[in-house]
């Protein structure tokens, strides 16, 4: 199989796009469409009141943290957010600071904040805030587990100036684990289907160039195991490991998730032509791949299935229609957005 299984290389691309997500994860250029579905979750957040005057300055180097941040109540204490922060809409009006590697430090020391929040895997820019007596959070947005101990580790350093924020974010934590074991619940007697993730890949060459995939990614793998998948890319080394057309062919994944992290968001006919144009580059492969001889790749462009936050749930349900297309009608009732 030819497969470049480069660490550095899949790591960053993974913290870039979920911050990337994921890191893609943790930080692609995540973040960027919206749709009904997230309008109906930002009118959610916007209804969250926190009645408490405070001078409390909080910027966030991702994503997937400014999502959190708004989740929790704390959106009205967000004075700075990264280039790729797009959801909610307020954010967008909001100063930006760069990204979680290419940020403007400059930038960020001018808003004056109480704390910057960022990712564990940069431990860069904590030392150089700390030189100006700025305080960093560092959270873990690698894995599912991780996003939802983040409600409680950015709520414990809030609750002094505003009360009941740690009930919020238990709350939180409690209904996203019971929708997880809904989900899990709904797909457990499904058939068990071998499922490739494309994180990234230069699109629109009629063919399948380099792919990076997701591999050994606690994220995803998560992910596929709670929606009733397997991982076909699991014995690869790294979290973003690069596989050629041969390597997709060697792993002959029942399913392809095409995942886009160009940060655009297409509607109408131009979502149509890149839906096509995308399973076209598929097609190259013909019935070498069984995910390709039977029609399941799917591309998706929602933002939310590179972030991994509050609308990871919405990704989750995607999968699940995607992977398990024979659902009775209860369960597609369940598996409705929001």
């Amino acid at each position: 199989m030819k497969i470049k299984s480069s660490a550095e290389n899949g790591s960053r691309l993974f913290l870039s796009s979920v911050s990337f997500f994921l890191l893609i994860l943790l930080g692609l250029a995540a973040g960027c469409a919206r749709s009904d579905n997230n309008r109906k979750s930002a009118d959610h957040v916007q209804n969250i009141n926190i009645n408490e005057a405070s001078s409390l300055r909080i910027v966030s180097t991702v994503p997937s943290v400014t999502e959190t941040l708004f989740v929790l109540g704390l959106g009205d204490y967000v004075v700075g957010a990264s280039d790729y922060c797009k959801f909610p809409e307020e954010v967008l009006k909001l100063p930006k600071i760069g990204s979680l590697y290419d940020y403007n430090f400059e930038a960020i020391v001018e808003l004056n904040p109480d704390f910057v929040i960022v990712l564990k895997e940069n431990d860069v820019l904590p030392k150089k805030l700390a030189a100006f007596n700025i305080e960093t959070i560092s959270v873990d947005h690698s894995s599912l587990e991780g996003v939802l101990d983040s409600f409680e580790v950015i709520s414990k350093r809030v609750e002094k100036v505003i009360p009941g924020i740690r009930e919020r974010a238990r709350s939180l934590s409690r209904d996203m684990d019971e929708q997880v074991k809904n989900i899990r619940e709904i797909a457990a007697d499904k058939p068990k289907v071998k499922t490739l993730i494309s994180i990234y890949r230069t699109t629109g060459l009629g063919r399948i160039g380099e792919v990076y995939v997701a591999g050994r990614n606690p994220y995803f793998d998560s992910l596929l195991e709670i929606a009733g998948a397997t991982n076909a890319a699991d014995n690869l080394l790294g979290a973003s490991p690069i596989i050629t057309a041969e390597g997709v062919i060697e792993l002959n994944p029942e399913v392809i998730l095409d995942l886009s992290t160009d940060g655009i968001k297409y509607e109408g006919e131009a979502l149509k032509s890149k839906y096509k144009e995308r399973v076209a580059d598929w097609a190259s492969l013909g019935d070498a791949v069984d995910a390709v001889k039977n029609d399941r790749v799917f591309p998706i462009f929602e933002d939310y299935a590179t972030i991994p936050g509050p609308r990871t749930i919405l990704f989750l349900k995607d999968l699940v229609r995607i992977l398990h297309p024979n659902l009775n009608e209860e369960e597609w009732k369940k598996m409705k957005n929001p």
